[in-house]
């Protein structure tokens, strides 16, 4: 619930060159509804029926449907897809509990507000944590992409972060005592206190207060109006306030609901990766991830006989959620450097890339001394920051979630360069030729490896010895040619 917008919403410039998603009459037209079912109670799994999923959004997003004579169906995505998918036209609404920020809107247009709760801390009940000021000292968990992780990061500040990847693992963390306390929604809260035989408490003040709206294509405004009076019709008659009470009271007397589990007993394996990275990894035509990374990850997981399971989440939250063993293995071109080698414990390399730097075609800077002391754009994170900073001595870095929002920021004029990987760069160069170019100069190679938790020797070794058949058979570099052409054809698509 109530969501950080990672900007993974920009992925292939959506909101830039999208045309207008609105008709004239779509009645009878299906409505395509991307969510992410653990944000309870707006949108939970309830089992094998159908729909599959259930909750406050879900009855409103029925009673859009029926008003406009239109059937509804469900897309359950990670979170930070449902933004791409509106963004590229492949879905007509986002919902899971979406707060409403400055941000977002920049980029993405809401419906007028449903529904607001609020962010609070969550102790066991001996605990002796009694405020926010207390957990300076202490280990605090909360739910990668939501707006909770950020409040602990910039305001709060603890001796830990614990990053998990879904709610139930924040709950979990505080059971199996990983955690001290936990940031969470405050009817999340409720419901896990309840849940829990009450052997855990909330403290009586509120971190901040959150407001929830639907998410649609900034063009889409038509739907957006129609969406909107019958979210204002709703609320007048007490329809939404009913919902969130009864959706309530069903997870309350069904604890484990809510939570899409793999039924198999084999622990699944838990890939974190960006998804604006090719062509290690990126979304294809067909809103399916794709790249190289996926493909060996896969194999890896093959090779310890686990399920692969994957989660879309920001550069800059990787290594994190790795290194505190929320997630098994992280991917996505990530650079092997000593200092992260402390944090995780690497793969042998399985590619090497070169920086290189982009300018806007207009630009009167031609070599690396001329990109000195200027604006420069790297992803958030990456080891392409610590150089922008450290050999560039930038006058100012912007730093960024997605890679695709870098080269946004470079069209608009906002970077006077950006450092990238080459193959990224190229991509970027080859598809907005006459506005970019590419510096005739390259940094010296980083190699790429995957990154795994200290001691987790077992899953190195597997992905040690995939890395060493495939690149014996020539696969990888195979591989890396086959994404970069399918990158370019949906670049291409212009989708």
């Amino acid at each position: 619930m109530n969501k950080l917008f990672h900007l993974l919403a920009l992925l292939l410039l959506g909101t830039m060159i999208l045309p207008s998603c609105s008709k004239d009459d779509d009645s009878g037209k299906p409505l395509i509804v991307a969510c992410e079912a653990s944000s309870s109670p707006y949108c939970y799994y309830r089992g094998k029926e159908t729909p599959p999923v259930a909750g406050v959004d879900i009855d409103l997003i029925e009673a859009i449907g029926k008003e406009l004579g239109r059937p509804v169906v469900y897309k359950v995505v990670p979170f930070q897809q449902i933004f791409t998918m509106v963004s590229m036209g492949k879905a007509d609404i986002g919902a899971a509990g979406i707060t409403i920020t400055a941000d977002r809107e920049k980029r993405v247009l809401f419906s007028t507000v449903y529904d607001t709760s609020s962010q609070v801390i969550v102790v066991p009940v001996k605990s002796a944590i009694a405020d926010e000021t207390m957990l300076k000292s202490a280990r605090v968990a909360a739910q990668e992409g939501t707006s909770d992780l950020a409040l602990l990061r910039e305001r709060i500040k603890p001796r830990s972060v614990v990053p998990v990847l879904t709610q139930e693992d924040v709950n979990s963390a505080l059971v199996d005592r990983r955690a001290d306390a936990a940031v969470m929604d405050k009817m999340e809260a409720e419901l896990f206190v309840k849940t829990s035989n009450d052997k855990f408490k909330i403290l009586d003040k509120e971190l901040a207060r959150d407001q929830y709206g639907f998410v649609f294509n900034k063009e889409n405004t038509k739907l957006a109006e129609a969406a909107n009076a019958v979210i204002d019709r709703m609320k007048d008659a007490g329809a939404i306030k009913a919902s969130r009470t009864r959706h309530l009271e069903i997870l309350a007397s069904n604890p484990g609901m809510g939570a899409k589990t793999d039924e198999k007993a084999v622990k699944p394996f838990i890939l974190c990766l960006d998804a604006s990275f090719a062509p290690f990894a990126f979304i294809s035509e067909n809103n399916s991830l794709a790249g190289v990374d996926i493909v060996l990850a896969q194999a890896i997981a093959d090779e310890l006989k686990r399920p692969l399971q994957i989660h879309i989440v920001p550069f800059s939250e990787i290594l994190p959620l790795v290194a505190a063993g929320a997630a098994d293995m992280g991917a996505s071109g990530i650079s092997i450097t000593p200092e992260r080698s402390h944090a995780v414990l690497f793969s042998i390399p399985y590619d090497s890339s070169v920086r290189r730097i982009l300018v806007a075609e207009d630009s009167p800077i031609d070599d690396l001394t001329a990109v000195e002391g200027k604006v420069i754009g790297a992803q958030k994170g990456s080891t392409h920051e610590a150089y922008a900073k450290e050999r560039l001595h930038a006058k100012e870095t912007k730093h960024f979630d997605s890679a695709t929002e870098g080269i946004v920021l470079l069209l608009n004029h906002e970077i006077d360069a950006l450092v990238n990987d080459e193959a990224e760069a190229d991509l970027a160069a080859g598809k907005f030729i006459g506005r970019v170019r590419m510096l005739d100069v390259a940094i010296p190679a980083e190699d790429f490896g995957f990154a795994f938790r200290n001691g987790d020797t077992t899953a190195k070794a597997a992905a040690d010895k995939i890395i060493t058949e495939k690149r014996e058979s020539g696969e990888i570099p195979s591989l890396f040619f086959k994404y970069n052409l399918m990158y370019k054809q949906v670049q291409t698509s212009g989708l």
